[in-house]
């Protein structure tokens, strides 16, 4: 995550997408917005963590690891 504001970004995009589909598991743009840049790290970090050990049959998950694994240059 080398240029913060693209990073940024593409964070927040994934994030609200996340959100829009499951209002209820996601945190609303609102908060997300309201965090600072490594704030936003740490959560995306977190949360594909907690990902990982969710199991790969829902396509949804699936495809939110990916994109913040891209996002955050994870090479796992």
């Amino acid at each position: 995550m080398e240029d913060i504001d693209q990073s940024r970004f593409a964070l927040m995009t994934a994030l609200t997408g996340a959100h829009k589909l499951r209002p209820d598991a996601y945190p609303n743009p609102g908060i997300l917005v309201a965090m600072n840049d490594d704030e936003l790290r740490r959560y995306a970090v977190g949360l594909l963590e907690r990902l990982d050990g969710v199991a790969t049959g829902d396509g949804f998950e699936a495809e939110l690891q990916v994109e913040l694994r891209v996002i955050l240059g994870d090479t796992r």
